[in-house]
């Protein structure tokens, strides 16, 4: 068992820590992953963001390549993953009835599970709970760590098989902007302060990164701006502003950050010409009008007496998005949804499928999840008795919020989606069917769920529902 130290379509953690101080890690430098604005340096020392350089201290061992990793702690990671997403959507989505919501359960899951590298006692095994590792617990880090692998492998395996079609029937190449899936760790750290060597380790191995040492104490409002500089370019600008203002204080000493972008085109594009304004009924039961747009394919499908369920599979069918628009209330079919239910899940069988769907482009306002977390099970993490010396021995951390922002967007083209999580820690001062005769109708025009799901994992890594397709959320 591997030490537990003494969380779209990024996660932010932020500790303000006292009692740990003193130089900062001798450790090796290394960069993480960059994207836009953000490079890193020849030797991997500093990373630049915007203009600004950032040192970088990191444990020196490698990251563990996926391949080392059993299959079966993958899938006690994507086990614990989709068991945590149901249970905190079924707390979430009752506060957004009548209104959009998207949430991304793995990047809150890997961030999550990052702060818990540090957690220990009562709060590691209320984290624990709380997170659904169940016998995952003691492998949990190297299966997210190949989980997260194999999610970066998608775009690229989308890209290279469409680059070949395309040559084979002499179309244009695919641009290589439309195919991106990412999953990127970074960890902000004081520094002037030392860290602990095992949590560095378990972050350079399973989670490929280190701790990016900026000013909390005297500059910790220009640190803020950095780091949601850092989260936007590692999303194409999809989540901006993260951490709002005020979020960070003189006491602010660590904030751990994960970051998904998803963007991809679909396996079957819908025809824009064939796009046209139809009428959706919103969950207030008003009538709005929606572009929606249109195909007739053949495409995983199945209709359980609850909903109907369709998979419209995306670049080369390793992801996919699932929709699922219930018989009944929305509110009655979310409330009975677990883990395994067909409604977030690709179905195994197909039909031809005649699809209306509307267009959408939403992005949540940032939403807390402080309170579902403690009905999870782990409410030690938010209050007094919290322990997290994994992370600095003494320094009396605790949890103060989470926070999440997400976004998504389905166009004729393809699918977006991004999301953040923020957690705030302060401290205290002391089977194939056979297609029928004719397609089956499917007009999406209600309430209706939807999710994007890893095919060959099953991981899910979006999960919301949509109640009015015009209405777009905040920026």
């Amino acid at each position: 068992m591997r030490p537990f130290l003494a969380l779209a379509s990024s996660s932010l953690f932020l500790l303000a820590l006292a009692g740990c101080s003193g130089a900062s890690s001798g450790h090796s430098a290394q960069p993480g992953a960059d994207g836009g604005d953000t490079v890193a340096d020849a030797g991997g020392n500093a990373i630049t963001v915007n203009g600004q350089t950032v040192p970088i201290a990191r444990s020196a061992k490698p990251r563990n390549k996926a391949s080392s990793v059993a299959t079966a702690d993958v899938t006690g990671a994507v086990t614990a993953s989709n068991a945590f997403a149901v249970d905190l959507y079924s707390r979430l989505r009752a506060q957004s009835a009548s209104d959009n919501l998207l949430t991304s359960p793995i990047s809150a899951s890997l961030a999550l599970t990052m702060t818990y590298a540090g957690a220990g006692g009562t709060t590691a095994t209320q984290m624990a709970t709380a997170l659904h590792y169940g016998s995952a617990a003691s492998t949990i880090f190297d299966g997210q760590n190949a989980l997260s692998q194999a999610l970066a492998s998608r775009a690229a395996a989308a890209l290279q098989a469409d680059t070949a079609t395309a040559q084979a029937s002499d179309q244009p190449a695919p641009s290589a902007d439309n195919y991106q899936l990412q999953v990127v760790n970074s960890v902000w750290g004081e520094k002037t302060y030392t860290w602990q060597g095992p949590f560095l380790d378990i972050m350079a191995e399973d989670y490929g990164t280190g701790v990016y040492l900026v000013d909390f104490i005297d500059d910790y409002d220009p640190s803020r701006v950095l780091i949601n500089d850092w989260v936007s370019d590692e999303t194409s600008n999809k989540i901006n502003n993260l951490l709002p203002e005020g979020s960070l204080t003189s006491d602010t000493r660590m904030v751990l950050v994960n970051a998904i972008h998803l963007k991809l085109p679909w396996a079957n594009t819908f025809d824009a010409s064939a796009t046209e304004p139809d009428s959706f009924t919103s969950a207030a039961g008003t009538t709005v009008s929606a572009p929606f747009m249109h195909q007739t394919s053949t495409l995983p499908y199945v209709d359980d007496g609850q909903a109907q369920v369709v998979a419209l599979p995306l670049g080369n069918s390793q992801v996919a998005v699932v929709i699922a628009m219930p018989h009944g209330d929305l509110a009655t079919y979310e409330s009975a949804l677990t883990a395994t239910s067909a409604g977030i899940t690709v179905p195994t069988g197909t039909a031809d499928v005649e699809l209306s769907l509307p267009k959408a482009s939403f992005t949540s306002p940032t939403f807390s999840l402080k309170q579902a977390l403690k009905a999870m099970g782990m409410p030690v993490a938010f209050g007094s008795g919290a322990d997290f010396s994994g992370l600095c021995p003494g320094s009396n951390l605790y949890i103060q919020d989470v926070l999440q922002k997400a976004m998504i967007a389905m166009q004729e083209t393809g699918v977006e989606a991004a999301a953040a999580t923020a957690v705030i820690i302060g401290r205290h001062a002391t089977g194939t069917a056979g297609p029928p005769a004719t397609p089956i109708s499917m007009t999406v025009n209600r309430p209706y769920v939807v999710s994007i799901v890893d095919v060959p994992t099953g991981a899910l890594l979006f999960l919301g529902h949509i109640v009015d397709p015009t209405q777009a959320g905040g920026s």
